[in-house]
């Protein structure tokens, strides 16, 4: 789930050229079909991986190759948007990997307000709201008072139009502790639970291709959990880098807990916990 441009102060240009797809003729072709169609550049994935995702995608299609599966793809416009749906993998919860949440309420967040009042924050990849939701939960309660900007980015326009209802299903609520649930949730019938409306005026949200468009600077959290696992190596140290000159000094990344940052110390990382790495003062 990479995360439309944001404003001038960016850390770094806008549009990178498109990487060069690798893998079979009918995978370099196929990615180059789909980065015409959409803009989504493949190139940047692990390309044994990304294949055989494709493969078996056209094969439940009845496709038996690439090139069959693009055409369908390129000529039917809701198979189009059903394939992004599975290209962007939405899976989240609210307080996922409640652990790190908790670390953040008691270390990370206090550390951070110490040095600011008011924290400009930035979930990247935000998926269906989930996370943002949950960060926007822990500054109102730890500081109600500051005057947060709060950045929510994903790379499907469709996803962010259900991030911005903000409405989750029973189990998206699991790790929503009782007093929180009937604090800062309403529930409806479905039955879904919906995020009070002082929540989802507070985040922007925005279309954003994290390995194509440009990031904005002076953050002072950003969270990118759980999107780079398909990313290739290569992707995943630009991104990395990006971030960190995306942070203020002293600034956090939070990623996921399937992740690492491969030579952080070499980047100039400093690790802050566990999945937390800081910009160094």
């Amino acid at each position: 789930r990479p995360a439309a441009p944001a404003p001038s102060r960016a850390a770094a240009p806008a549009r990178q050229a498109p990487a060069p797809a690798e893998g079979s003729p009918e995978y370099v072709r196929f990615c180059e079909g789909v980065r015409k169609a959409t803009g989504i550049d493949l190139g940047q994935y692990r390309p044994a991986q990304m294949e055989r995702r494709l493969r078996s995608f056209a094969q439940r299609q009845g496709v038996n190759d690439l090139d069959q599966y693009l055409a369908s793809l390129v000529r039917d416009r809701a198979a189009m948007d059903a394939f992004l749906d599975r290209m962007t993998i939405n899976v989240s919860e609210l307080f996922r990997n409640p652990e790190r949440f908790e670390d953040l309420e008691k270390t990370v967040i206090p550390s951070l307000l110490r040095r600011s009042g008011s924290l400009k924050i930035w979930s990247a990849g935000c998926s269906y709201g989930a996370e943002v939701y949950s960060l926007m939960i822990l500054l109102k309660e730890l500081a109600p008072s500051g005057r947060h900007d709060v950045l929510a980015a994903d790379i499907d326009n469709r996803i962010i139009a259900r991030a911005k209802e903000g409405r989750f299903a029973p189990s998206d609520m699991r790790n929503v502790t009782p007093a929180r649930r009937n604090k800062w949730f309403a529930e409806q019938e479905g039955p879904t639970w919906q995020v009070a409306p002082e929540l989802r005026r507070a985040v922007t949200f925005r279309q954003m291709d994290l390995l194509r468009d440009r990031f904005d600077s002076g953050f002072d959290l950003i969270a990118c959990r759980n999107v780079v696992i398909y990313f290739n190596d290569d992707a995943k140290d630009v991104l990395y880098k990006r971030f960190l000159d995306a942070l203020r000094p002293g600034g956090i990344l939070f990623i996921g807990s399937t992740e690492r940052i491969n030579n952080a110390d070499q980047m100039g990382w400093q690790k802050a916990g566990t999945f937390f790495y800081q910009k160094p003062e």
